[in-house]
């Protein structure tokens, strides 16, 4: 099973200048727990890997990347359409916005934090509303001054 996870702001945005303009503990926490379920295998394009700057513990990683490098704690993934057409395991999908966009047609669920705010964020995840229905959400929840709420969506039946 493939799952995409990410927080996104009223309009879809992720990321501003490269980095995510809020602060929700919360939403870590929660980020954590997912991504260590299911075998905790998690993928990742280049830039966001350079942002967080070292490979996320306890989970196995893989870093998307079209430059033959290495990265201690992480396996290199140069084609990521073959990589998931092959991969036979549950796997997370942790961005950044290019990655979503290639990888939403192999996702079999999104894990979404809503925040009800607009950062101006010049990076998106991808419009997903035809392809997954709502499957499950918590209850809205505000922490550092950000209204937000989990939401589990499902592929829709074709």
């Amino acid at each position: 099973m493939i799952r995409l996870i990410a927080a996104i702001d009223r309009r879809r945005g992720i990321a501003k200048k490269g980095y995510q303009p809020w602060l929700i503990p919360n939403d870590e926490k929660y980020f954590l727990e997912q991504t260590s379920k299911w075998g905790g295998e998690i993928l990742m394009g280049s830039k966001t890997y350079e942002v967080i700057g070292h490979p996320l513990a306890n989970r196995k990683n893989y870093v998307v990347t079209r430059d033959a490098v290495q990265v201690n704690g992480a396996e290199i993934v140069n084609d990521l359409d073959a990589f998931l057409k092959s991969f036979g395991r549950d796997l997370w999908i942790v961005g950044g916005a290019s990655i979503f966009e290639q990888s939403l047609p192999y996702a079999d669920e999104l894990y979404l934090t809503h925040i009800e705010a607009d950062f101006g964020c010049d990076q998106f995840f991808p419009d997903f509303t035809q392809a997954f229905m709502p499957f499950g959400e918590d209850s809205i929840a505000e922490q550092n001054g950000f209204i937000y709420k989990f939401v589990v969506y499902t592929k829709r039946s074709s």
